[in-house]
């Protein structure tokens, strides 16, 4: 006759779990879901791009500017891009962490087939604006502003 141990074995095993596994939690205990909130980034949420334009001297320029109101802190960046050529134009500037703490706003310009080149340096003009963080790790960060690959400016931001 066979030997029935391995089945009542299974039977005991299914009764545990099934007596543990409750709306209690397991074997009676209570369990809590902690859901953490992920810390807020800053995050650029606009930006104006405009063509090159000719100019007698192109200079790289940035301006930083920090506004408040309907309880959220902005920095606006408004800077020019030194392009070769009044027939380029800038891309949408892209918001990247660099390392802790630390964002980076790349701008960058391309040659656009839809003006004629016109051999003269220019400038080209945009302006971002960077939600800041009101708490958390990011209410503290460094941003800095690469134009075609060359750091322009850096500055520590602070929500406070």
């Amino acid at each position: 006759m066979p030997s029935k141990l391995p089945v009542l074995t299974l039977f005991v095993a299914t009764l545990v779990l099934l007596a543990g596994c409750s709306d209690a939690g397991f074997l009676g205990g209570k369990t809590d879901v902690v859901t953490e909130k992920k810390p807020e980034e800053p995050e650029l949420v606009d930006a104006v791009l405009s063509g090159g334009e000719c100019v007698d001297s192109p200079e790289n320029r940035v301006e930083i500017a920090k506004r408040t109101g309907g309880g959220e802190s902005h920095l606006v960046v408004a800077g020019n891009v030194s392009v070769p050529d009044a027939a380029y134009s800038l891309e949408r500037p892209e918001l990247v962490e660099t390392g802790w703490s630390n964002y980076t706003l790349r701008v960058s310009s391309n040659r656009t087939t839809e003006k004629p080149k016109r051999n003269c340096a220019g400038l080209a003009n945009y302006t971002a604006t960077v939600r800041i963080p009101d708490g958390g790790p990011h209410k503290q960060f460094t941003l800095t502003v690469v134009h075609d690959g060359k750091v322009i400016h850096r500055e520590n931001v602070t929500s406070q």
